[in-house]
């Protein structure tokens, strides 16, 4: 059951992600050349670090498996942000390239704040 949970949670995280990449790509790019900065990967990252810093500071058990492993899991997508480097890299854009490769430092410092403060509220 446990597997079918993260599975139905995953099928809502991805197509979320696709949804929010596109809309922040769709607001960010318009004036910039095609290859720009991946925007809304790193949107989607930092977003994701949050959530699960929320719902590890305020779920257990079960539930926090289905959100963090099925929602946060397939909401996120490292697999995304490794072709966006690879892609940006060899087309002389290896300072967005490697803005791009401290992206988890947000990502992190996004997890702990809101893991931090939830944390403390429910305390």
């Amino acid at each position: 059951m446990t597997y079918l949970a993260i599975a139905l949670a995953a099928a809502v995280g991805a197509p979320l992600r696709f949804a929010v990449d596109r809309w922040v790509t769709g607001r960010t790019v318009r004036s910039r050349p095609a290859g720009g900065f991946p925007w809304g990967i790193y949107t989607v990252n930092v977003i994701g670090s949050a959530l699960a810093g929320l719902v590890l500071a305020t779920t257990s058990g079960t539930v926090q498996v289905f959100l963090l492993v099925g929602f946060c899991g397939a909401f996120t997508t490292f697999s995304g942000f490794g072709w966006d480097v690879t892609r940006l890299w060899p087309g002389n854009r290896a300072a967005a390239a490697a803005t791009l490769v401290v992206m988890p430092a947000s990502c992190i410092l996004a997890f702990l704040a809101v893991w931090h403060l939830a944390s403390a509220a429910a305390s």
